[in-house]
């Protein structure tokens, strides 16, 4: 089991070195996708392979030069490696607008280090109007259509087809995974489990599915762990993986995350595409049914109900939020969202990230929310 845990974590470790061996081994285009919303599913279907961009945890040394002060650190830290040239070997950038830093990146990203397709993608924020959907679906053929001049490729809705079922098989097996750790709570570890994912953002789909075929055939071999500790569910970090260090301070403190709602985590491959749709439709409507986000409006569909959802589920005992310093998006959702939970008697902490993660204080803050669930 350790090996196969290995193996993902080698590909986190330095991914970008990794892809510029894998783009020369394997003779095919790699397409950046700015977390989040891209529908990787037409990337893959031009023969490319989508990767989701992801920052270090190096310091940013460049970026600020070119960004507002109150940018947030996934931004400054994604753009920052581009600008040092450690993306250069991509072939493109999508951007999906769903944040204002996001649509200053996407243009200053173009500005000044062009790669050869650059593509910006309008999304809907509102999806309680019905003219929300036609709206994305033009975007998305629109998307379509530069992938196939840019590139001189054809994407056929077969293609498509085949890709979403290629994308569903790797959803449905996660699944499988986030369900194992729900049903054996410390039998997978969180820093673990945030690299097995974000590893599926930064391989092919297919050579993912496999590795997680074989963690998961070697997890069901082994005995299941009897673990009493409180139970925790990660929640925020839409566009961000948490940082290491904060992930393995859950090793050490006297909990155990049981389920999550982490863009690094459950919310990139939760809910499959409907196959039985026309393939393009059917993208379309996995953005509009998609889980709940605070970058998005939809009455109907709130992320203080699903993160409710989502503790009872996975029986938690309290919830963690995780938010990235000037989340606007987050922040302004909070207020219900704690509202909710209380109402639901489901202790939550918010803890608020900034690149340089002050872990002691951190770790003081968790104690303190442990020990209040323990003498419940």
């Amino acid at each position: 089991m350790e090996n196969v845990f290995a193996s993902f974590a080698e590909v986190v470790a330095d991914p970008y070195k990794r892809l510029r061996n894998w783009k020369q081994n394997a003779g095919k285009k790699i397409i950046g996708c700015f977390p989040m919303y891209v529908p990787e599913e037409i990337i893959h279907a031009a023969g490319m392979l989508p990767i989701i961009v992801v920052e270090s945890e190096e310091p940013v040394t460049r970026a600020d030069q070119y960004l507002p002060v109150y940018t947030c650190h996934i931004v400054r830290g994604t753009f920052d490696l581009g600008l040092r040239g450690e993306m250069d070997f991509v072939d493109g950038f999508v951007f999906a607008d769903i944040c204002e830093p996001v649509q200053i990146i996407a243009d200053t990203w173009h500005i000044h280090r062009p790669a050869h397709f650059h593509h910006n993608l309008p999304v809907p924020m509102n999806l309680s109007i019905p003219r929300g959907k036609k709206y994305l679906i033009e975007q998305y053929q629109n998307f379509k259509g530069a992938l196939e001049k840019s590139f001189g490729v054809q994407i056929s809705e077969k293609a498509i087809s085949q890709s979403i079922a290629v994308y569903n098989r790797n959803r449905t097996l996660m699944n499988d995974l986030y369900a194992f750790r729900r049903a054996n709570p410390g039998a997978i570890r969180a820093m673990d489990m945030a690299t097995v994912v974000a590893a599926g953002m930064l391989m092919p789909k297919e050579e993912h599915s496999v590795l997680v075929e074989k963690l998961l055939a070697a997890l069901k071999k082994t005995p299941k762990p009897s673990d009493e500790r409180v139970k925790l569910v990660l929640s925020g970090c839409f566009c961000d993986m948490p940082d290491s260090g904060l992930l393995k301070l859950f090793n050490e403190l006297d909990a155990v995350v049981i389920d999550d709602d982490l863009y690094f985590g459950s919310r990139y491959f939760t809910r499959l595409v409907n196959e039985s749709l026309p393939p393009m439709e059917a993208l379309t409507e996995h953005y509009i049914h998609d889980v709940p986000c605070p970058t998005k409006y939809n009455p109907a569909n709130m992320w203080a109900d699903y993160l409710l959802d989502v503790a009872k589920r996975a029986k938690a005992d309290a919830v963690v939020i995780l938010n990235l310093k000037y989340c606007e998006p987050i922040a302004h959702d909070y207020p219900h969202l704690k509202a909710k939970l209380a109402e639901a008697g489901i202790p939550e902490i918010l803890i608020e990230l900034d690149g340089e993660t002050p872990l002691g204080q951190i770790r003081t803050r968790l104690q303190a929310l442990i020990e209040l669930v323990g003498e419940r």
